[in-house]
């Protein structure tokens, strides 16, 4: 059973990811307005990673430290700041990269140390019902991988809902530019309400070191770099380019309707990761549930490559699902290992160190137009997918040769 406070924490994660991707759609909006190339338009998007990977380097310690009230709450205010910043980027291409920065800032900390303190709030009421009295290794699994599940899903849901309102929004209202994040914002304030009375789950730590600090134990640490992070990198690598990258570069091949068709396909991208929990636990292993991740993602990889070459864009939403079915069997089952090997002490770093991982592969848009520049578009889709096509054969030997510890034993209570 889920308690009171574990909504009201998915709910805040809900709204800041709600915020991230209510400028993707929009994108198409500012390159006419600003006359951006690709590679700018793209980095609309991209810069947001920066801000990600810089507060993933010091979220987790920082939480730890200081608690996870004292990161979460401002995070979400901050949230509803860069929202509002967007606003005045419709008219400069710096203010729009200030406001995508403070965004991914936000979202590093919110998103790493959001579900820290969600997981703590979720064991705490488990145990005070009772429910851990006689539970077995493979039950504490089944319960640790559903909560991540379920996170998972909240998470995604909000990336999902930011692209379709703003599209829905500049398709029959009109002011997409700067309603759809007064509404964000304003979702933000509430989200705010509504977590505040949930308790703090880790009391302030005076010893702890401020410096980045990954929290990988020490066993776990052969499974973590041969497993976990090459397989991380995919879980924004496969949507990034679905819902950033194919919009831009098959733009020309849409007649009228690019800003719907990307809030949709953005849309689409996200919410198929409800497809996650069934691929799960069908498979019913997440560790075996990451090389079927990987090989789905190959997959819609190449098909947004025949999409681009032949400029057939219907083909894109197949390939959306299968790269957000792939993001999200990825998350999923990411999370449920991490939360497996970490303990209290590293909770919160362990969690950023693997959203570090998993949010780098955001940058997959700019590094796809990057290499374009250098060669050709189709070049350099097929590069990414081949390094993707080696990362699942590392990732498939190191399961095969047992590169983590004993999975019942490795459950910490």
């Amino acid at each position: 059973m889920v308690s009171g406070d574990v909504r009201r924490l998915a709910a805040g994660l809900f709204a800041v990811a709600w915020g991230t991707n209510v400028s993707t759609p929009l994108i198409l909006r500012y390159q006419d307005r600003l006359d951006l190339s690709n590679s700018e338009a793209v980095a609309i998007f991209c810069v947001y990673v920066v801000g990600i990977l810089l507060a993933l380097l010091f979220a987790g310690r920082l939480s730890d430290r200081f608690g996870r009230r004292p990161l979460v709450l401002p995070s979400t205010v901050l949230s509803a700041a860069g929202s509002l910043v967007l606003i005045g980027g419709q008219d400069s291409f710096a203010t729009l990269l200030a406001g995508r920065f403070l965004l991914g800032a936000v979202s590093g900390a919110m998103l790493s140390v959001g579900t820290a303190w969600l997981n703590e709030v979720a064991a705490t009421s488990f145990a005070s019902m009772g429910g851990t009295d006689g539970e077995t290794a493979a039950a504490m699994r089944d319960r640790r991988l559903r909560l991540a599940t379920m996170t998972t899903v909240v998470i995604y849901v909000g990336f999902g809902f930011g692209p379709i309102t703003s599209a829905l929004w500049d398709r029959f209202v009109g002011g997409a530019l700067v309603w759809p994040y007064v509404i964000h914002a304003a979702a933000c304030v509430a989200a705010i309400a509504l977590m505040w009375p949930v308790p703090e789950t880790k009391p302030g730590d005076p010893g702890v070191a401020l410096r980045p600090r990954l929290g990988i134990p020490v066993p776990a640490r052969p499974e973590f770099f041969g497993v976990l992070a090459p397989a991380a990198i995919w879980v924004f690598g496969f949507p990034s380019v679905s819902f950033a990258l194919f919009p831009v570069i098959l733009r020309d091949a849409i007649d009228g309707s690019e800003v719907l068709l990307a809030g949709a396909n953005g849309t689409l991208t996200a919410v198929v990761v409800l497809l996650a929990r069934p691929i799960v636990e069908r498979v019913g292993d997440p560790r075996r549930a990451i090389p079927v991740a990987l090989v789905m993602g190959i997959v819609g990889y190449g098909i947004g490559i025949v999409s681009f070459t032949t400029g057939a864009w219907w083909l894109v939403p197949g390939a959306a699902i299968l790269l957000g079915s792939a993001s999200g069997v990825l998350m999923g089952s990411g999370l449920a290992i991490t939360e497996e090997i970490a303990d209290e002490s590293n909770r919160g770093s362990l969690s950023a160190t693997f959203y570090l991982a998993a949010y780098s592969g955001m940058s997959m848009p700019l590094v796809i137009t990057g290499l374009g520049n250098l060669t050709s578009t189709t070049t350099a889709l097929c590069t990414v997918t081949g390094v993707c096509v080696v990362a699942t054969a590392v990732v498939t030997a190191n399961l095969r040769l047992g590169r983590r510890p004993g999975s019942e034993a490795a459950v910490t209570g």
